[in-house]
């Protein structure tokens, strides 16, 4: 049966599974989807074509599926589209797509959302993300597996951050970061190397990571030839051909957004 504290405002066309838990001064609009097993804990409004998936856990204050802060898009049918497993903190804002793009955000499975992080509109987040405090993607973004967000840190519209890719905290991401890509110090930091402790945690044998390190040298580090000469090198190599970390980072640089892919400092 479904939880319903006497405080919240629930419209009745909401579709809520039947141990989905609503609690005090919680809002939740006509079009909204949550199944089985999430929880509001309290004074958290879900409104919007804003679908939530199972076990969903959102704290105070967090907002989900408002209207696109965006100048040219009021798109009252886009949506927000959450996976299974979720854990938005506190203050926690994310929002539905925009008609300048495919008017859907979508955000996968067993993220965590630091408080006060921020989902824009139009951007595609897949599975076992954390974001720290503050941290804010802009609209478009793409976030892939596993990749980590330090506190305060801020994604540039369009920009693609690649699987077990770490950012540090308080870092202004302009350029795509490549696949178990590492950002620390700051604002308008350079690529820093490799997300070795992510990589070993994550499983992966160590001929594997060091295979990967050699190809990031080869690829980032050398200076006689172009990048585009040496990423040739890289896929002509039988070594990394082997090795599915280094195909992973070729397919990405292969494919780059607009924004191109963030090279180290020099």
């Amino acid at each position: 049966m479904v939880k319903i504290h006497p405080t919240a405002l629930v419209d009745s066309h909401a579709e809520l599974a039947e141990d989905v838990e609503i609690g005090p001064f919680c809002t939740v609009g006509p079009h909204v989807k949550i199944d089985s097993g999430t929880r509001l804990i309290s004074h958290v409004v879900v409104d919007g074509y804003t679908t939530m998936g199972k076990r969903n856990l959102v704290y105070p204050f967090a907002t989900l599926g408002l209207l696109a802060q965006h100048k040219r898009s009021n798109a009252p049918d886009a949506l927000l589209i959450i996976g299974d497993d979720n854990t938005f903190r506190e203050h926690v804002t994310a929002h539905v797509g925009s008609e300048v793009d495919h008017k859907i955000t979508t955000i996968g499975n067993r993220n965590l959302f630091l408080v006060a992080s921020h989902i824009a509109h139009d951007c595609v987040l897949g599975d076992d993300i954390v974001m720290s405090n503050n941290a804010t993607l802009a609209g478009h973004v793409r976030v892939d597996n596993r990749v980590t967000i330090g506190g305060l840190s801020a994604i540039l519209q369009f920009t693609h951050i690649g699987e077990g890719a770490m950012i540090g905290g308080m870092c202004g991401i302009t350029r795509d970061v490549i696949p178990f890509g590492i950002v620390m110090g700051g604002p308008r930091s350079g690529l820093g190397g490799l997300n070795l402790i992510g990589l070993q945690r994550q499983g992966y044998e160590k001929d594997q990571i060091l295979v990967l390190q050699k190809a990031y040298k080869d690829l980032f580090m050398t200076e006689d030839k172009t990048f585009s000469e040496r990423l040739d090198q890289i896929k002509a190599d039988p070594i990394y051909q082997k090795n599915v970390l280094v195909q992973k980072v070729i397919a990405f640089v292969e494919n780059p957004s607009k924004n191109n892919i963030l090279q180290p400092d020099k």
